[in-house]
C-alpha cells in the first residue's frame, strides 16, 4: 500500500475515533452536567480557544507547510523546529498573562473560576503539543494510535471522575491532563528520533512577517468559529450556550471524518506548489472536492433529518432546544469541509495568505453584526443561524478566488448526483419515524436504509467514481492488513 493510502487510512480511523468517542461522552456528560454545566465550560473553552489561537501566531499551518518542504534536511529540520517552538513559547506567556488579566471582567457571569485556571493550564501545555510536526512528516500512523489510547484514558476518568453535576471543574480538567500528556507524547518521541534542539544561529524574526499573516487568518476566521459561543455567554444564558453547544457537537461528529482525506493531502500539496505542478494542484485539489460533496451532502441532510432522534439520544430531553438549532445549523458539514479544502489545501500551499484575510475579514464582519442583531432577540437560535450564513459567505468568497487564481471551481455534476440521491432520504426517515420503535432503532433502522439506497444510486446509476474508488481503496487496505497478518 503507497504512503498516501496508509496516510488515508489512519486519518480516517482518526476520524471515526472523533465521531465514536463523543458518541460515547457527550451523552454521559450533558445527563449529568444538564445545559448550565455544558454552558460553562463550552463558554470558557471558546474564550481559552481564542487565546491558543492568538498565541499559536499561525505556526500550525506554516509549521507543516514550511517543514514539509524540508523533511529530508536534518540539520535545517531541527533548526526550524526549536525556532517555531522558541516563537511559541514566548507569545503564549505574553498571552496567558492578557487571559489572567482577562478572567477578572467575567466575574459577573456566573462562571465558575476554577474553569479559568484550568484554561490557563491548557493555554500553556498547548505550546508542547507540536502536531504540525507530525503532520508535515507524515507520521499519521503514530498521531492516531496515540490519539486513540489516549481518548480511551479520557474516556475511563470522565466515568470515574465525573459523576454529580457539581464536577464541570473535574470534567474540564479532564481536558487539560489530556493536553499534558499529548504533549509528553509528543517530545518523548521527538528527542527519541534524529531530530534535536539546536541553540546557536537561531533567526526567529524572519519568521515573524508569514507567521504573522498566517496569524491574521487565524484570528480574524477565528472571530466567526468562536465568537458566537462568547456573545451568547455575554447576551444571553448559560442555557442558552449549553443548547448551542450541544448542537454545535452534534452536526461538527461528521465533519472531521471528511475532512479525513484533506489532512493528509496538504504536505503533497505543498511539494506541489513548491515545483509549480498546477497539474498535480488541480488534480488533488478536484478529487478532494468530489470527495467531500459525495459523502457531505448525504450527511446534511440525514443530520437534519434525524435532529429530533439524535439530540434526545445523544444529549438528552433537557436539551430539546438543541433540535431546532441541529436542523439549521446542517448544511455547515458541507459548507466547513469545503471551505477547509479552499483554504488547507489551496489557499495555504500556495501562499495566499492576503486572499485568506479577505475573506475571512468580511466573513468576520458579517459574523459580528448577524450575532449583535440576532442573539439578544432570538438567543441559540440567532448564534445558529448566524453560523450558518457565516459559512456560507466564507464558501461564496473562496469559491470566486479559487476560479481567479487557480482556475478551479466545483463541477456541478459534483453537487447535483449525491444532491438528488440523498432526496430520497426524506420518505425513508418519514415511514421510518412512523413505526413504533424505540429511538435507537429508528436511527439504527434509517441509517443503514439511507446508507444503502445512496451507496445502489451513486454506484448504479451516477456512476460516481469516489463510490468506485473507496471501494478499491477498502478492498486494497484489507488485502495489505490481511498479508501483513501472515
Amino acid at each position: 500500500m503507497s504512503l498516501l493510502k496508509k496516510n488515508i487510512f489512519y486519518n480516517t480511523l482518526l476520524s471515526l475515533s472523533q465521531i465514536l468517542f463523543p458518541l460515547i461522552t457527550f451523552p454521559y456528560v450533558s445527563r449529568i452536567l444538564g445545559p448550565n454545566g455544558i454552558g460553562q465550560v463550552g463558554f470558557v473553552d471558546s474564550f481559552t480557544q481564542y487565546f491558543i489561537l492568538f498565541s499559536t501566531l499561525g505556526i500550525p499551518l506554516y509549521g507543516v507547510r514550511e517543514l514539509s518542504k524540508i523533511r529530508n534536511e536534518n540539520n535545517k529540520l531541527s533548526k526550524l523546529f526549536t525556532e517555531l517552538i522558541l516563537i511559541h513559547l514566548l507569545s503564549t506567556l505574553i498571552f496567558l498573562i492578557i487571559y489572567s488579566c482577562s478572567i477578572f471582567f467575567l466575574n459577573d457571569k456566573g462562571i465558575n473560576t476554577n474553569l479559568f485556571l484550568i484554561g490557563a493550564g491548557i493555554l500553556l501545555s498547548n505550546v508542547f503539543i507540536v502536531e504540525w510536526y507530525y503532520q508535515s512528516q507524515e507520521k499519521f500512523q503514530f498521531i492516531t494510535k496515540r490519539t486513540i489510547f489516549l481518548r480511551f484514558i479520557f474516556v475511563i476518568l470522565l466515568f470515574l471522575i465525573v459523576s454529580d453535576k457539581t464536577d464541570l471543574v473535574k470534567y474540564y480538567a479532564l481536558f487539560l491532563i489530556l493536553n499534558i500528556l499529548n504533549a509528553a507524547f509528543n517530545f518523548y518521541f521527538i528527542l527519541k528520533s534524529d531530530l534535536k534542539l539546536v541553540y546557536s544561529n537561531l533567526n526567529l524574526t524572519k519568521h515573524i512577517k508569514p507567521l504573522f499573516l498566517l496569524m491574521s487568518c487565524t484570528v480574524i476566521g477565528s472571530i466567526y468559529v468562536l465568537l458566537d459561543n462568547v456573545i451568547l455567554g455575554i447576551l444571553s444564558t448559560p442555557e442558552s450556550v449549553g443548547f448551542y453547544t450541544s448542537a454545535i457537537k452534534i452536526v461538527k461528529i461528521p465533519i472531521s471524518l471528511i475532512g479525513s482525506f484533506g489532512i493528509v493531502l496538504i504536505p503533497r500539496l505543498s511539494e506541489s506548489f513548491s515545483t509549480n505542478d498546477l497539474e498535480s494542484i488541480k488534480y488533488y485539489i478536484n478529487k478532494s472536492l468530489h470527495f467531500v460533496l459525495t459523502f457531505g451532502i448525504p450527511l446534511c441532510f440525514g443530520i437534519a433529518l434525524t435532529a429530533k432522534w439524535t439530540v434526545l439520544l445523544i444529549s438528552g430531553n433537557q436539551f430539546y432546544p438543541s433540535i431546532e438549532l441541529v436542523q439549521y445549523l446542517a448544511p455547515i458539514v458541507v459548507l466547513i469541509s469545503l471551505n477547509g479544502i479552499f483554504f488547507f489545501q489551496l489557499f495555504t500551499p500556495g501562499g495566499k495568505e492576503i486572499t485568506m484575510i479577505i475573506i475571512l475579514s468580511v466573513s468576520a464582519f458579517i459574523s459580528v453584526v448577524l450575532n449583535l442583531i440576532l442573539i439578544p432577540k432570538y438567543a441559540h437560535l440567532g448564534a445558529a443561524i448566524t453560523t450558518t450564513v457565516t459559512e456560507f459567505s466564507v464558501f461564496l468568497l473562496s469559491v470566486f478566488y479559487s476560479i481567479k487564481y487557480f482556475k478551479i471551481g466545483i463541477n456541478f455534476q459534483f453537487f447535483l448526483s449525491p444532491f438528488l440521491a440523498s432526496l430520497l432520504f426524506i420518505p425513508i426517515v418519514y415511514f421510518t419515524d412512523m413505526l413504533l420503535l424505540d429511538i435507537v432503532l429508528k436511527v439504527i433502522i434509517s441509517a443503514i436504509l439511507c446508507m444503502l439506497v445512496y451507496y445502489i444510486i451513486m454506484k448504479f446509476v451516477f456512476k460516481n467514481e469516489i463510490i468506485f474508488r473507496m471501494e478499491g481503496f477498502i478492498r486494497d487496505t484489507v488485502k495489505a492488513k490481511l498479508n501483513t497478518s501472515k
